[in-house]
């Protein structure tokens, strides 16, 4: 007979995993009639606690988790795909390997970290996504379980980060589509919150200002194809001479879709500038401008800070880093004067 896990009991309550795990716990913060629910059925199925994990407690797995936050298309983004191939590689050099946790909401992230920490799944965790004051971060900093983030947090000198100069960003993005003196400049970041696009935004609408340009309309979406391709479809209709700043490529492809959609032209009706360089970005119609996050670079020194921070023995010194982008100005970000053809 198949054992009876966490995702079968949820699936027979209809509810969420997270819901299940807290209620074997005996979490307060589930409702006593769930609590006794899952009790019930996990007595009726025969439900046990993985036994692996549970003799893991108190030793040591052999396993670095990375931390997946929603949404999934993120996933998508290259310099987490490469994170993934380099930290892969790194971990199975020392005899270890790479085991990946995907949360479909960002309220059930703690409770996987919970979950990675007491039932030791994992020896340490890579996050990334972080906020400012940063739950996830200061639970793991309480536990004193190793861990690195890919962006700092309210606690910059306590743990091991890397991280990405998105300010740096905004502000190329924002001076490489003043050149042609646009009319109207929208920046399109990712949600309030997360410090990259916090900083991105800052960035940019400080460049902005230093430019004497026209006050940005700042848009703050997930980082989506879709998200990008509706706002676009949305604004774009009767704008002239419109300069789109996009915190990531996905969201500047969008705007290209609704651009076809809408029987407008890049660098003719807006001009657009993305982030992260993703693959294709160079053979879009016209090429788009964007900048580089220097993807393997970064992978490689996630790899090798969180490799120090798992065999540090006792008191360790937090390592820190800031990658600036690199611009790659193609014809994108540029507005003819008028239409030749």
């Amino acid at each position: 007979m198949a054992r009876v896990g966490l995702k079968q009991l949820a699936e027979h309550l209809g509810v969420d995993v997270s819901t299940v795990s807290r209620a074997l716990r005996n979490d307060p913060r589930v409702k006593p009639e769930t609590t006794r629910s899952v009790h019930q059925l996990a007595a009726e199925l025969g439900y046990r606690p993985n036994s692996a994990a549970r003799a893991l407690k108190g030793g040591r797995s052999g396993r670095v988790a990375v931390l997946l936050s929603p949404p999934q298309q993120r996933f998508a983004s290259p310099i987490f795909l490469e994170l993934l191939a380099t930290l892969d590689q790194y971990l199975r050099e020392q005899s270890l390997s790479l085991t990946v946790f995907a949360a479909r909401q960002r309220s059930e992230e703690l409770d996987i970290i919970r979950s990675v920490v007491e039932d030791r799944l994992a020896d340490a965790i890579v996050l990334g996504r972080t906020l400012q004051d940063d739950r996830r971060v200061a639970y793991l900093l309480e536990a004193g379980f190793p861990f690195i983030t890919f962006g700092r947090t309210s606690w910059p000198d306590a743990h091991s980060w890397v991280e990405i100069d998105y300010t740096k960003a905004g502000q190329l993005a924002i001076a490489a589509l003043a050149t042609s003196a646009p009319d109207a400049i929208m920046i399109v970041a990712a949600p309030d919150g997360l410090r990259f696009a916090d900083n991105y935004a800052k960035g940019a609408l400080s460049e902005a200002e230093r430019l004497s340009l026209p006050d940005p309309q700042l848009i703050r979406i997930e980082m989506a194809e879709a998200e990008g391709e509706a706002l676009a479809m949305q604004r774009l209709p009767g704008q002239r001479r419109l300069a789109v700043a996009c915190i990531q490529d996905s969201l500047a492809f969008g705007f290209y879709r609704a651009a076809t959609r809408l029987d407008l032209r890049i660098s003719r009706d807006f001009a657009i500038f993305g982030g992260q360089n993703f693959p294709g970005s160079e053979h879009a119609a016209p090429p788009l401008s964007t900048f580089s996050t220097q993807d393997r670079h970064v992978a490689d020194l996630l790899s090798q800070v969180m490799l120090k921070r798992l065999n540090a023995d006792g008191r360790f010194t937090p390592e820190h880093y800031v990658i600036e982008p690199t611009p790659l100005l193609r014809s994108s970000h540029l507005l003819t004067v008028s239409d030749t053809s």
